[in-house]
């Protein structure tokens, strides 16, 4: 998946997140960013800084991998936007 739809789908995640409850989006603040901010807080991680979107993703990837047991051993990028969708039930 390209960058643009990761990103499309980052921000219907966020959307999806405000839905539920579980951000408000704040004036200035795009649903990606407030998706991403959720994701990285919920997994007591900071969001890392001036690093491309795979990486951030990646290092998501990892958080998952180690703290929810799951039966895989790296996530890509793809992987971790799927993986949120399908918890947060975003189409």
């Amino acid at each position: 998946m390209n960058e643009t739809y990761r990103l499309q789908k980052i921000r219907n995640l966020g959307v999806r997140l405000q839905e539920l409850e579980l951000v408000s989006l704040t004036p200035g603040k795009s649903y990606t960013s407030a998706a991403l901010n959720f994701l990285f807080a919920d997994h007591e991680l900071e969001r890392p800084a001036g690093v491309p979107l795979e990486h951030t993703l990646k290092t998501l990837g990892d958080a998952i991998v180690s703290k929810r047991k799951v039966r895989f051993t790296n996530l890509d990028a793809d992987a971790v936007i799927d993986f949120f969708c399908r918890l947060y039930r975003v189409h």
